[in-house]
Formats: structure tokens, C-alpha cells, sequence
């Protein structure tokens, strides 16, 4: 991709980003982003079609880095995904903790926590015998959600605690839960 492309895309991201710190997405308009940008309206019609579009691309990139990161990962142990995604948070501090703060996307955290739904359930039924599909889909639904309550206050306390104590207490919590269906 030319490099001209490339800056103002990332000039139009960082900018976007700026503002997402000062209000809702869904407040921002095109016109405001440009003027702050300091970028024509034609130039960003020429890649997005309008905020929410721009927003669904950054957020895309970084849910394809991230499953790229997963896929790695050789056993589908709930602590290594939580840990791979709490650690991508932390090492692009910036960018995430915009887009999953109160302004953000409140879906963002639910998709990214998606990308490791196949490899969860897959996993839980070799080892919950007890536990029917239905079980195993609740059993994900709780997870996902207390997950999300969990990364949603440890970025509002501006991600002090370490990433690993964070992924470690969430296992520990799924954990004693799931052993009930051993």
C-alpha cells in the first residue's frame, strides 16, 4: 500500500482515537474527525464509508492479530487464551483501551472474547462429561460475561495490575466452576 495511504489512515485511526477519549463513538461525525485530522472529507470517503466503518476496520485488523496470536497456542487451555488476550490489551495499551473504554464499542470485548468460542466448547466437552451442549453454552455465556465485567475494570483502573494476575484470577474463577461438571 503507498505510504501517503498509510499515514493518513493512521493519522485519521490516532485522531479518531483522540476522540473516542472525549466522547462516544456514536457522537463523532466525519466532519469533526477530519477538521482534527486535518484531512479533506473526500479522502476519507475514499477509504470509509462513515465512523462506524472506520471503527469496524480497526477493529478487524486487531481481531485478525489476535486470532493469528491464538491459533498459536497448541493446547485450547482457557488460561492461555486469557492470558494471549489480556497480554495483546496491555502491549497496545492505547488503541484497545479506547476502543473497549466507556466511549468505545461495547460489542469490541464480546468479539474478541468470540474468537476463542470453538476451541472453549471443544475443549470443555472432552473434559466435562457431566455436561450437556446446552450446559456447555450457558457455561460460556457466564465465563464471557464475568470476563468481560473483569477486563472492563481492570482497564478502567488503567490496567495496573499485572496482565498475568489478571488472566490468572479469571481462571481460577472458571475453573472451580467448571470442576462442578468433572
Amino acid at each position: 500500500m503507498d505510504k501517503r495511504i498509510l499515514n493518513t489512515k493512521k493519522k485519521l485511526t490516532n485522531t479518531l482515537l483522540l476522540l473516542i477519549k472525549e466522547k462516544k463513538i456514536k457522537d463523532i461525525t466525519v466532519l469533526e474527525l477530519c477538521k482534527k485530522a486535518k484531512i479533506n472529507r473526500t479522502t476519507f470517503y475514499k477509504y470509509y464509508k462513515d465512523i462506524d466503518d472506520i471503527v469496524h476496520k480497526i477493529e478487524e485488523s486487531l481481531l485478525t492479530d489476535l486470532e493469528k496470536n491464538i491459533n498459536d497456542i497448541k493446547r485450547n487451555y482457557l488460561i492461555s487464551f486469557t492470558s494471549k488476550i489480556i497480554e495483546t490489551i496491555s502491549a497496545h495499551k492505547e488503541i484497545y483501551t479506547r476502543l473497549l473504554s466507556e466511549n468505545g464499542d461495547h460489542t469490541f470485548l464480546r468479539r474478541i472474547l468470540g474468537l476463542v468460542y470453538n476451541q472453549s466448547i471443544t475443549e470443555w466437552e472432552k473434559l466435562l462429561k457431566k455436561a450437556s451442549h446446552s450446559d456447555l453454552e450457558n457455561i460460556y455465556n457466564f465465563i464471557v460475561d464475568g470476563t468481560i465485567g473483569i477486563i472492563e475494570s481492570w482497564i478502567k483502573s488503567n490496567c495496573q495490575e499485572e496482565p498475568s494476575n489478571i488472566a490468572i484470577f479469571i481462571n481460577k474463577i472458571c475453573m472451580s466452576g467448571l470442576s462442578s461438571f468433572i
